[in-house]
This record gives C-alpha cells, sequence and structure tokens, in this order.
C-alpha cells in the first residue's frame, strides 16, 4: 500500500511540479529581462521552487507578441 502512495504522489503531484518549475525557469532564461531581474528570478526560483515559480507567473507581464497573439484569437473566436 505504501509503495501504490508513494508512486502516486511521485506521478500526479511531484512531476507535474517539477515540469512547471522547469517551464517557468526556461521561460526565465528566454525572456528578454534586464540582467538583474533576470538573475533575481532565477535565484528566487532555484531557492523557493513552488513559491517563486507561482509567485514569477503572477507577476510576469506579457510580451507585446503574446498580446498580439491573443488579440488575434480573440477576434477569431468573435466571428
Amino acid at each position: 500500500m505504501y509503495v501504490a502512495a508513494s508512486a502516486a504522489v511521485w506521478v500526479f503531484i511531484l512531476v507535474p511540479v517539477l515540469v512547471i518549475w522547469a517551464v517557468g525557469l526556461i521561460d526565465i532564461f528566454r525572456r528578454d529581462l534586464p540582467g538583474g531581474t533576470k538573475a533575481a528570478w532565477i535565484l528566487i526560483v532555484v531557492l523557493l521552487p513552488v513559491v517563486g515559480t507561482v509567485a514569477y507567473f503572477l507577476l510576469r507581464k506579457p510580451t507585446e507578441k503574446e498580446i498580439q497573439e491573443a488579440g488575434v484569437r480573440q477576434r477569431h473566436r468573435g466571428r
């Protein structure tokens, strides 16, 4: 019973958390942020993986490209 519960924790909780953490780090590296800001976010996300990643995604401002793509999607839905 313990082994099954342990496997379920890995599959349904820890793996998704690790994936979201990795996506957050990749997004930070790909984004055009000033050097100090980028370094600070990397440090926060590495030292506080769950809280730092959630904070990053909540405080992250969309890029111009993301704003334009959202507008295009919205116009296509309105048709």
